[in-house]
């Protein structure tokens, strides 16, 4: 004897694998109560959680960097809180599945082979976060330092010593993941009337950081889980799984609603000649 879940939305059935994804959320959150009563964030931040959701084994649609020589780019800097026109080396990293993403480098590394060697850390990484929360990025900028990543519509900026720690816990790309929501999602969805309807439904935060500005960081701490959860759930262990099923079902079939969104963008950019 079993038990058949029929998945609609408000126009008809579901697609079967948001059906299953739906129905995977929904038997996690049944599972016993492992969390803390006292407890009322599971994670600090993303950015510091042990879970590599995004692997070195999962296919990259980087192609290749081709450098475009020294232009004059403004760019934030965290580490002085502010921003400067300089005289960047200017890449672009081309991919299979988007349009072109220029990558500028602070020119405090001195020489074009040094900025080269810098932006070759991000760009099959980039290339390996799921082009729904990447397809926005339109600057990737990128300092010494080991300053905190951030981002806004369109930008990324990233500082090499955070890079270097990130990557040596496997987790650049989830950082990356984070950041590719403020870039492509955030104009669109943060503030939108059924995300916080999500969040007031949930009651709950599952990053402390997320809890400290709900407003701009929620959405980006969202995803991740929620993404690991209806794409690969098997790199969360079933008892966090079912903590971060219960604490926030509403906000998980938000971002599942996305995943299934039909993505709208330019074509790839065709790469030129001695892109390596």
């Amino acid at each position: 004897m079993f038990t058949r879940i029929l998945c609609r939305g408000s126009r008809g059935p579901v697609p079967h694998n948001a059906c299953s994804a739906l129905a995977l959320v929904l038997s996690l959150a049944l599972l016993p109560d492992t969390a803390s009563a006292a407890e009322d964030y599971p994670y600090d931040a993303t950015a510091d959680t042990v879970f590599d959701i995004i692997r070195d084994s999962d296919p990259s649609t980087f192609l290749c960097l081709a450098y475009e020589g020294r232009t004059t780019r403004q760019m934030w800097d965290k580490r002085q809180n502010n921003e400067f026109d300089l005289e960047v080396f200017h890449f672009t990293a081309h991919f299979s599945d988007m349009p072109s993403i220029d990558i500028i480098l602070n020119p405090e590394f001195e020489t074009p082979e040094a900025a080269r060697a810098e932006a070759g850390k991000y760009t099959h990484r980039l290339g390996r976060v799921p082009l729904v929360f990447r397809h926005g990025i339109r600057q990737f900028g990128i300092h010494k330092g080991d300053r905190g990543f951030h981002a806004g519509t369109g930008k990324v900026f990233v500082y090499a010593d955070m890079a270097d720690r990130r990557i040596s816990q496997n987790h650049l790309e989830e950082s990356l993941l984070h950041e590719g929501v403020h870039a492509t999602l955030d104009a669109e969805y943060r503030l939108s009337p059924d995300w916080m309807a999500a969040q007031q439904q949930d009651g709950r935060f599952l990053t402390r950081y997320a809890a400290s500005r709900p407003d701009r960081e929620d959405l980006a701490e969202t995803a991740l889980f929620a993404y690991s959860l209806l794409r690969h759930p098997g790199r969360i262990p079933p008892a966090d799984s079912a903590d971060i099923a219960r604490l926030v079902p509403a906000r998980i079939a938000f971002v599942e609603r996305i995943l299934d969104r039909p993505i709208e963008i330019a074509p790839p950019t065709p790469p030129p000649d001695g892109c390596e």
